[in-house]
């Protein structure tokens, strides 16, 4: 039997093991420069994950039904702006002391992230609706 593994779990599962070996690497006192080159190849590794991402998710976009492309932009929008406060709230209390292009990049990609990040993983065959996602999970 042939499994299908898809392309997207899998560059996660291969993030996740390359971050605990760098936190593994830089925390035992490993040589300084295994560690360098280690680290110099897990950056790579990071900015090519992003990249294929955010290709993903803008296919993957583009094949949503319109009703559930409104309710993601709504909760991108939502997340957006309490990310945004939250920031600004523990600036103004002086928890932390970030820029503003720092303050909105956490902010957009903790939004992005919770509203699109379910959109990389789909598969073609699947259909593309929240409705779909949620109805084939109860099953009765």
């Amino acid at each position: 039997m042939k499994k299908n593994i898809h392309l997207g779990k899998l560059l996660t599962i291969i993030f996740l093991i390359q971050t605990g070996m760098v936190f593994f690497a830089v925390y035992t006192g490993i040589d300084k420069w295994v560690t360098n080159k280690f680290i110099g190849t897990y950056i790579i590794s990071i900015i090519l994950y992003i990249i294929y991402i955010v290709i993903m998710t803008i296919i993957n976009i583009r094949k949503l039904e319109r009703r559930d492309l409104k309710k993601r932009v709504f909760t991108f929008v939502k997340s957006f702006i309490l990310f945004s406060l939250l920031n600004y709230i523990c600036n103004y209390f002086k928890i932390s002391n970030s820029g503003l292009l720092n303050a909105i990049s956490i902010a957009f990609g903790g939004a992005f992230g919770i509203a699109f990040w379910d959109v990389v993983f789909l598969k073609k065959k699947e259909k593309y609706s929240l409705d779909y996602v949620y109805k084939k999970d109860n099953i009765k």
